[in-house]
């Protein structure tokens, strides 16, 4: 490869991250091929930008050295599972001129959808309690451990059957609690079109 070829951002952060799992896991290109499957030789092609670094390389580099296939190439995010690319049409502060702005919608692998049956479902998001009538709908949700920050969660009490939406300032004592899921979307279908 000639020296003033520029290399793609994928191929920089590639080498970079390699340098530093090297230095702190202590492989060689020789050990790392035997873990990837791969020849040493190959490895070499993906690190001088002899090969192309698609989506399947950059996931099993990924995979290999501990890190988000997105620190090596952001722009595979669609070609991952659990990863979509949204398009904001609006900011909120003014719905009167669109924005088109993209964004990731990253799910963990971890993540499922609970039916919500509305006309006994109970809101305790605001500041009462309330019944939300108009379902079913979906909220998609996942262990707290994968989304430790969510702003809504999904909870169950002890001797429940029932769960509950709750904000995180007002979640009831973890004593109470049987079961707690982190939210990650809400699906508010009023047509009750799709279910079966």
């Amino acid at each position: 490869m000639s020296a003033n070829k520029k290399l793609p951002k994928a191929v920089k952060n590639l080498t970079r991250i390699w340098a530093e799992k090297k230095l702190e896991k202590k492989f060689t290109q020789v050990e790392a091929a035997k873990m990837l499957g791969w020849s040493q030789g190959a490895i070499s092609q993906y690190l001088n930008n002899h090969s192309d670094l698609g989506p399947a390389a950059v996931t099993k580099f990924a995979n290999f050295l501990g890190v988000d296939p997105l620190e090596i190439d952001p722009s595979i995010a669609g070609f991952l599972p659990n990863t979509r690319t949204r398009i904001a049409k609006y900011d909120a502060s003014n719905l009167t001129t669109p924005v088109n702005r993209t964004f990731l919608d990253t799910n963990p692998s971890s993540a499922f959808w609970v039916r919500i049956d509305g006309e006994s479902w109970t809101d305790l998001t605001g500041d009462q309690q309330r019944s939300i009538g108009g379902a079913p709908w979906h909220i998609r949700v996942c262990p707290v451990k994968d989304f430790p920050n969510a702003r809504l969660y999904i909870v169950q009490l002890k001797g429940n059957k029932e769960a509950k939406l709750y904000r995180s300032e007002a979640l009831p004592q973890a004593k109470l609690i049987n079961k707690k899921y982190s939210i990650l979307d809400i699906d508010i279908n009023l047509s009750q079109t799709g279910e079966k």
